[in-house]
């Protein structure tokens, strides 16, 4: 079973799995990690959203992609001022089927996008273990 260690305020947010590697969740949280891939989550909805970031999450995962950078934005231009995805995408990658892959995920260093965006540190690939399994609905 995975389980996360969560924090977050409004500006901040950061999780990893209980166990982690600390020295890999420090680096990055630091900006550190050089980071593979990007996605942009401006403009979409959230179901829009959640299918972008599960396709580009397995993808990256498949690819043994390490660190990854998501941009959901500040949300200064949703209701109520505040990132609506920010914080689904807290919930999404600490359920299934992202959790078996994620092992941990931070606010960006202020460069990538500070506070509109997450590094998120993947797992490596193992093959000789069980597969993240996907719901093709």
């Amino acid at each position: 079973d995975v389980e996360f260690e969560i924090e977050y305020s409004d500006e901040y947010m950061h999780g990893h799995v209980k166990g982690a590697d600390l020295k890999a969740v420090n680096q990055l949280k630091a900006g550190a990690l050089a980071v593979d891939a990007h996605l942009d989550l401006h403009g979409l909805n959230s179901d829009q959203a959640r299918d972008s970031l599960l396709f580009f999450l397995h993808e990256c995962y498949l690819q043994s992609k390490r660190c990854v950078l998501l941009v959901p934005g500040r949300g200064k231009n949703s209701p109520g001022g505040q990132s609506i995805l920010k914080r689904e995408i807290q919930a999404w990658l600490t359920q299934d089927p992202l959790k078996r892959m994620v092992l941990a995920f931070c606010t960006a260093q202020p460069k990538p996008g500070g506070a509109g965006a997450l590094y998120v540190l993947l797992r490596k690939i193992r093959k000789n273990q069980g597969k993240v399994r996907w719901n093709r609905g």
